[in-house]
């Protein structure tokens, strides 16, 4: 069965790198045609908004418009966003990024290269393509591929820098150390979860001073000079250079004194983590990943390494470096990366697409600990590994992260009425995915808050009243719920279900002034014709449910029942939070109306407090499941002794 598998591995291993390299290219591409135009939650939310807001002076003229991620560092996100305002074919721009996301595969392939240096030519460069095809096969990289997402990006400087780090290469190891630095710095400077790669490099240095000084020497250079721009102008806006990252320390007023975490997939305690390896074989979503992605790798590297430690229990432990079965030197250094970026990584937040580097290393891992432990049968083995995971993906993994659409002229499909482009307004949304991407098509003196999504904002906000007044009168609010009927109105139930919002904030909708923005990609030119050939069928017949609306704000405000409610909700809230600090960990948020319902949405907690016909929940935002917290009549009075030990040591999640 496998005779025509190593055939075909055989053609690339007698081809080399750059046979290697250029299959890795053309399937990258193939593949992205294939799996269509990504149309990602976090593209329509702020990638595409932050590099434009960037450009365009949005922090001056916007305020959370993208919710808390409006201020993340835009450099990553130019490339993308240059290609697409440049009017590039949507399939071009897509072709673009698969290539320099493939350079993954290259640098797996060059790496794996490496540790198998003590192989002949033919088995070196078989053991090699199997490593780095193995590194390739995970749901999680071939998702993003051909995307607007930073992480395959930035894993291509940091597979770099591991490369650099792994061999002499021919420079003095100080210069070596000082380039590998530039490449995680600059990884960590666009997308700050990747500190903890560079920090997890030190095992790849050893204890050369000159090399570590040298490699902290270029990784500060770096952020200086791809962070720095950001963070200066973070801090003279907002007196918080990370705004609003680690706000419990600089306690900007702009934002809640607190510290938003990561933590939707962090193990919870050490027996979830020690078992991580087991819980992502399940094929269901939101285990380490939005999306279902099943990954047999990191069981199979248990089981080596623990094959590789009873071996060398059985044989007292050979010298490193003998031949055979041992660990070499550079064998060992890669463990250490990768165990030390292993455990900051779950310890910090479990996500896939932060840990892509770590699921990118697992082949070329796999490989080492499989030729190591098994010799001649590694290839076997390997393959049959390679098989089932590609298999167990290609059933059960989507291809894209969110929505998926067919290749067009354009990425974006919106048609925006000569009013919305005529007419400068200030766009206040509601919905947790606030549709930012829509900005740079509208009139360019328009501003955009996010009232509320993943954070909300509080009612008499200096920067909110500020942007109020400076279009007074021509203030909006923007979304995909608001759907208009024949009689050129959205529904009586959503204009309801908005103005529990926006009355808070002092308007209400205007269901008489509103207009539709259409979703209507152009796809009559011969490249979409030709890319759309490729499209799954799926893809092909779910159009993606992007059609905006917006309508005009007039005042409004609550009455003073509804007032003197939130006011009660309010207190009760706050009580709760300081009750159960092994719950809330010091958090606080706006009291929101939900329905008939009240609520507080915790960003650095992903959940929200809610009550359900006088009784209160948390709620986790990704989770089926609640966790109840007594009833409103017995928090108003203390305390429910059932649930003290919870408020003091927090909810078993």
């Amino acid at each position: 069965m496998f005779k025509g598998w190593f055939d075909g591995f055989k053609v690339v291993s007698l081809l080399g790198a750059r046979g290697f390299s250029l299959a890795a290219a053309l399937l990258a591409v193939v593949w992205t045609l294939y799996a269509g135009k990504d149309l990602n939650w976090d593209l329509l939310h702020y990638h595409y908004y932050v590099a434009y807001a960037f450009l365009n002076g949005g922090l001056e003229r916007d305020y959370f418009a993208a919710s808390a991620q409006s201020y993340l560092n835009p450099l990553g996100y130019l490339p993308f966003y240059w290609m697409v305002s440049a009017g590039w074919h949507s399939a071009v721009v897509s072709a673009v990024l698969a290539l320099v996301h493939a350079a993954n595969i290259v640098l797996l392939y060059l790496l794996a290269s490496r540790l198998f240096a003590d192989q002949p030519p033919r088995e070196r460069a078989l053991l090699s393509a199997l490593g780095a095809a193995l590194g390739a096969a995970g749901a999680v990289f071939a998702a993003t591929v051909g995307t607007s997402f930073l992480d395959p990006l930035l894993t291509v400087p940091m597979l770099g820098a591991v490369l650099l780090l792994a061999g002499e290469g021919g420079m003095p190891a100080p210069r070596r150390a000082a380039l590998a630095g530039l490449l995680f710095g600059a990884a960590a400077a666009l997308k700050y979860s990747n500190a903890l790669f560079a920090l997890a490099a030190l095992p790849l240095l050893g204890l050369r001073w000159r090399a570590l000084a040298a490699y902290a020497a270029g990784g500060t250079i770096a952020v200086a000079a791809l962070a720095g721009p950001t963070v200066v102008a973070l801090w003279r806006a907002f007196g918080n250079p990370f705004f609003p990252l680690f706000n419990g320390w600089f306690r900007s007023p702009d934002f809640p004194p607190i510290n938003i975490g990561a933590e939707r997939f962090a193990p919870r305690g050490l027996g979830d983590a020690l078992l991580f390896p087991l819980r992502i074989l399940s094929p269901d979503s939101m285990t380490y990943a939005e999306i279902s992605a099943p990954d047999l790798r990191f069981a199979a590297l248990v089981l080596l390494a623990l094959g590789l430690l009873a071996l060398a229990i059985a044989r007292r432990v050979r010298p490193a470096g003998a031949p055979g079965r041992a660990l070499a030197p550079l064998d060992l250094r890669l463990a250490g990366f990768f165990a030390a970026a292993y455990a900051l990584w779950l310890a910090t937040s479990g996500n896939a697409r932060y840990g892509l580097l770590l699921l990118l290393l697992a082949g070329p891992l796999a490989a080492l600990l499989a030729a190591r432990l098994l010799g001649r049968y590694a290839r076997g083995a390997l393959l049959v590994l390679l098989v089932a995971q590609v298999t167990a993906c290609a059933l059960i993994s989507p291809t894209r992260y969110f929505m998926v659409d067919r290749w067009s002229e354009r990425w974006f499909g919106w048609q925006v009425p000569e009013r919305a482009r005529r007419e400068a307004a200030l766009y206040l949304t509601i919905e947790t995915q606030s549709m930012a991407a829509v900005a740079p098509f509208l009139h360019p003196d328009s501003s955009f808050v996010n009232l509320r999504g993943q954070h909300s904002l509080e009612q008499g906000a200096k920067r909110l009243r500020a942007l109020e007044a400076r279009h007074a009168g021509r203030v909006r609010t923007l979304g995909r719920a608001l759907r208009l009927q024949r009689d050129g109105r959205p529904r009586a139930e959503t204009v309801e279900n908005y103005d529990a919002t926006l009355l808070r904030y002092g308007f209400r909708v205007d269901p008489d002034d509103c207009f539709a923005i259409p979703w209507r990609p152009r796809r009559d030119d011969a490249l979409s014709g030709f890319a759309n050939l490729l499209v799954t069928e799926d893809s092909s017949l779910r159009p993606p449910p992007l059609a905006l609306v917006s309508c005009g704000l007039r005042p409004g405000a609550w009455s003073a029942e509804e007032q003197a409610e939130e006011r009660r909700m309010s207190t009760l809230f706050d009580r709760m939070e300081r009750s159960c600090p092994g719950v809330f960990r010091g958090q606080t948020a706006v009291t929101e109306r939900m329905g008939s319902e009240w609520s507080r949405n915790y960003a650095g907690l992903e959940a929200r407090l809610e009550t359900r016909g006088g009784a209160l929940a948390l709620a986790p935002f990704f989770e089926l499941r609640h966790f109840p917290l007594g009833r409103v009549e017995d928090w108003e009075s203390g305390v429910p002794a059932p649930l003290a030990e919870a408020c003091r040591e927090g909810l078993r999640r």
